[in-house]
């Protein structure tokens, strides 16, 4: 399928599926016709775009993703490693939850300030 075809079954834009393949996260086979270029997309790239967008929905980044794509989507990861996969997210998700309330505790804290100095 080429990209127009594949943004409008995916509901991604054009731009973050080159961005994908620019990252090495789907392939294209290039197709010439006349002088244009195209790229053709095989109907597995869907698959693991909807595998992309799960994991970015549990809070991974492309980065944490990308080596872990094939196995997630092929099944083959052990569940131990997914549970460590896992845990570790969770312990990064708390680390941030930590990290915003302090923010949000200095924030509060300036804007009390500053309401009081009027």
């Amino acid at each position: 399928m080429l990209m127009g075809e594949l943004a409008k079954e995916t509901g991604l834009s054009k731009d973050t599926i080159r961005f994908y393949e620019k990252l090495g996260l789907i392939t294209a086979q290039e197709r010439q016709a006349g002088s244009r270029i195209y790229k053709e997309f095989g109907e597995e790239t869907v698959d693991r775009l909807k595998w992309i967008n799960r994991g970015k929905v549990l809070g991974f980044t492309l980065n944490e993703i990308k080596p872990w794509l094939d196995v997630w989507q092929e099944g083959t990861l052990p569940q131990s490693e997914l549970i460590a996969l896992i845990e570790q997210k969770l312990i990064d998700i708390a680390e941030k939850i930590q990290q915003l309330s302090e923010i949000e505790a200095d924030l509060t804290a300036t804007l009390s300030r500053l309401r009081q100095q009027k």
